[in-house]
């Protein structure tokens, strides 16, 4: 039954004091005698808190978890009003079954799903529903609690919880070697590993746009990362993040140990006649939650119920109890036998946690005690429970026991306990706007009664916009010229005439739209540069593969906050070149020549050219200008770097280092090629080449005259290393470890001749005209550490010992002719 006015208590902030003259406010109470009960309530309004929220983000930089404007669920409360224990009950409105690891696998994947689609359902079900706080680290690598009680964890957490996920969905899971300071697992599909990352809401993918990363790709190459969108949905693009992400991927190799979540947890639940479970939407003042004092986003902690009401009329009661000892019950309520002391031991059990409560009674001498496990007791001061649930310093509580002693005259007439619980605010049993459909299920042998109370707000302030008509470019079923893409659609119309406040753009590479390519392709637009337009640029050409089908579409978000359904999905086809193969550099050792070769990319439009790039930075993004760069803690290094631009040619090589080489950028440690096709548009850049190291590439001065200072800069290929964490007074520090420092030496050569070891500048003045035969030669050492790697799998540092290994040398050979 419908009835129009709710019961306001209970219901929390912040939507209780959310209030609007036109609100109107709804109630349904539906009872229960079957272990199967489906029903329907429909809910008025066109607000609620699925269009009056955004997508969930990862909320590591203060930027909010997700951002919601209204919510119209306010409780739910399911109670045994019946005579005999209700079974294991769950009300599910299809968007909550998250009640044991086989649902949450089962929730995110379809029969006949491959082991990639697997992996990738599991883990973009997993960056919808979470974000990233501290919680109670003893639960949170379990995926049951946290679905259900905290919708939050760290890397660490999520590592084990993702593993275990995937592998109840039979995949191979293993520690991710490459990371200092951030833990992730790695999952093993289409004969590779490869790393997605739920804590970060992080998927990176190789140049071909379809295989994802593993940790070492990323290792190996940080402009992977750098390419990519980093850090949630609700972040906008701030190159020095992205950066400072690519810096935890800093070890390369192998690590030990295992992965795997805690398996057994469910959700299931015992209600005894006179017991309730009330989910409800908002928080608590302050809000209580476990595993931290302070909770960074309150509204993202819900404080449900667990209501215990023994009815001490009937006999009834006694079942209810653990114990009952020397206790009698009449009209006054519960009294002592004569001459004895009565006790009651009651236990309160939830799968939530618990985070505070309370004692409601009508007694007189009734003295109350608390206990975990029934060892040991401490007396309960007052009516509050707070004390016994703190949020840290003991293990989280899902029980205990609750005694009551009576002896003398001392009575009990009536008895409530009532716990707060903390409940995960995107799996309760919530309504939208419109016909919510509600499945009831228990596995309770015999007669049930149970009654479910839904209370809800209806409010009509503002109408979702509409969805977009239609995409301006590309066409639906087009094609793009090239893949640096500026996205249009047609602007949302709104009914109101409220502005369009946002659009939320996802593009994939399945019809279906399950999951994005990458998350380059699941934004909000109002954390582009293209904030409050219909379009999304695309930050980069190259991240689209040519000639491959891509689908996209958008919905709409009006001024007041109300998010709009998504548009039909269109699709279209990429054209252009694609990013060059089998880059390397091949060596004229006579002409002491470097020549970078490449071949043609067989999928989109043949190249009629390339543009050539160099850095010395391992994993750098190519630029055509200046730009800038984290460099940490170095004292070295300065931002911004130079343009790495070296030349554009024809042809499918190019001399880039060596004496005669003349070019801008060149002479560099490491290389990359893009394409051009015949329109002018690019490819994205290519896997990158890196040189032998050292390599002199300077031409020696081969004359000298008897009696005035000789000088040669000798100069040699070395390299910067990259961005990479180290812990240093255990704290990940960001810098340029890996700094190559060539050392020279003057292997051969007249007496009056010498050599900087440090700088390479050879000096001298000769004494006398002659000839004098040269040879310096330039090496590389590079100290390796060496690292405990149960702690590198958990992205700690532990150094076990350090090496120095050649990196490499090189010696050049010419002869001074010193005149008079």
């Amino acid at each position: 039954m419908c009835e129009g006015q709710p019961e306001r208590q209970g219901h929390l902030e912040p939507w209780a004091s959310d209030t609007h003259p036109t609100d109107v406010p709804g109630r349904h109470v539906e009872e229960i005698s079957t272990g199967r009960h489906e029903y329907t309530v429909t809910q008025g309004g066109t607000m609620d808190g699925q269009n009056c929220c955004s997508p969930m983000s990862v909320g590591m930089n203060m930027e909010g978890a997700l951002e919601q404007t209204w919510e119209s669920n306010r409780l739910v409360r399911m109670a045994n009003v019946g005579e005999t224990d209700v079974l294991n009950p769950w009300l599910s409105n299809g968007r909550n079954l998250f009640r044991t690891v086989d649902e949450i696998v089962n929730a995110a994947i379809t029969p006949g799903m491959s082991d990639s689609e697997k992996a990738k359902a599991i883990w973009f079900q997993d960056c919808r529903y979470h974000y990233h706080f501290v919680a109670d680290n003893a639960e949170l690598s379990d995926p049951v609690r946290v679905f259900n009680v905290y919708g939050c964890y760290l890397c660490g957490a999520n590592g084990t919880h993702l593993a275990g996920l995937w592998r109840h969905a039979g995949l191979k899971v293993s520690p991710s070697a490459g990371t200092i300071g951030h833990t992730t697992v790695r999952v093993f599909f289409d004969g590779r590993w490869h790393n997605l990352d739920g804590d970060q809401h992080a998927l990176f993918l190789l140049r071909d746009n379809e295989t994802v990363a593993d940790d070492q790709d990323l290792v190996r190459d940080h402009d992977l990362i750098k390419r990519a969108h980093t850090m949630g949905i609700l972040l906008g693009d701030y190159r020095r993040l992205d950066e400072s992400f690519a810096a935890y991927f800093a070890h390369e190799g192998e690590v030990s140990g295992e992965r795997n979540c805690r398996q057994g947890t469910t959700m299931n639940m015992t209600l005894r006649p006179g017991e309730a479970l009330v989910w409800r939407w908002g928080h608590l003042s302050p809000p209580k939650l476990r595993g931290r004092e302070k909770a960074n986003y309150p509204n993202m902690i819900c404080n449900g119920l667990w209501e215990y009401r023994p009815d001490f009329s009937q006999d009834l009661w006694r079942k209810g109890a653990v114990s009952v000892e020397n206790v009698e019950s009449g009209p006054d309520g519960l009294f002592a036998r004569e001459g004895r002391e009565g006790t009651i031991v009651w236990s309160v059990s939830s799968p939530y946690v618990l985070v505070g409560g309370s004692l409601e009674t009508e007694a007189d001498g009734a003295q109350f005690a608390l206990s975990f496990g029934g060892e040991s007791w401490q007396e309960v001061g007052g009516t509050s429970l707070d004390a016994f649930f703190p949020a840290t310093g003991q293990s989280p509580r899902h029980s205990y026991l609750l005694r009551c002693r009576l002896s003398g005259a001392a009575r009990l007439k009536r008895l409530a306990i009532i716990n707060d619980l903390q409940m995960a605010p995107l799996v309760l049993p919530g309504m939208a706007v419109g016909e919510n459909a509600f499945t009831y299920t228990d596995e309770t042998d015999g007669a049930r009664a149970v009654r479910i109370t839904h209370e809800w707000v209806e409010r009509s302030t503002s109408r979702p916009p509409q969805a977009s008509s239609g995409p301006v470019f590309p066409a639906d079923g087009g094609e793009t010229d090239g893949t640096a893409i500026v996205f249009r659609w047609d602007e949302a119309e709104d009914a109101d005439g409220d502005r369009i406040a946002d659009y939320h753009f996802e593009l994939s590479d399945r019809p279906d739209m399950l999951w994005p390519l990458s998350t380059n392709f699941y934004r909000l637009i109002s954390r582009t540069k293209d904030k409050g337009k219909p379009q999304y640029t695309l930050p980069r050409a190259g991240l689209l593969t040519p000639d491959r089908k891509y689908y996209w579409h958008v919905r709409a978000e009006d001024g007041k906050g109300v998010w709009g359904p998504w548009s039909r999905t269109w699709s279209f086809t990429a054209r252009g070149p694609a990013y060059p193969l089998d880059v390397t550099v091949g060596y004229d050792k006579d002409k002491r020549l470097g020549i970078l070769r490449w071949r043609p990319n067989p999928v989109g439009r043949r190249p009629v050219g390339y543009r050539v790039y160099g850095s010395d930075e391992k994993g750098f993004s190519v630029s055509d200008e200046p730009y800038a760069v984290v460099v940490g803690a170095s004292k070295e290094l300065t931002s911004p770097f130079p343009a790495n631009f070296i030349a554009e040619t024809t042809a499918t090589e190019l001399a880039v280092l060596g004496m005669e080489v003349d070019l801008p950028a060149a002479n560099k440690a490491y290389y990359r090629v893009v394409a051009v096709d015949a329109q002018g548009n690019r490819s994205g850049p290519s896997d990158y080449a890196a040189v032998q190291r050292p390599f002199i590439y300077t031409a020696p001065v081969v004359r000298a005259r008897a009696g005035e200072e000789y000088r040669y800069q000798v100069c040699a290929t070395r390299s910067l290393g990259d961005l990479r964490d180290r812990m240093v007074d255990g704290s990940p520090t960001a810098s340029f470890w890996d700094v190559e420092r060539p050392l020279y030496t003057l292997a051969e050569g007249p007496a009056w001749l010498r050599i900087d070891e440090a700088t390479g500048l050879l000096s001298g003045t000769p004494d006398a005209a002659g000839t004098a035969d040269v040879a310096v030669t330039v090496t590389i050492d590079q100290e390796v550490r060496e690292l405990d790697l149960d702690l590198a799998g958990w992205g700690q540092e532990r150094v076990t010992g350090t090496r120095v290994e050649r990196v490499g040398s090189d010696t050049q050979r010419f002869t001074i002719e010193v005149g008079k």
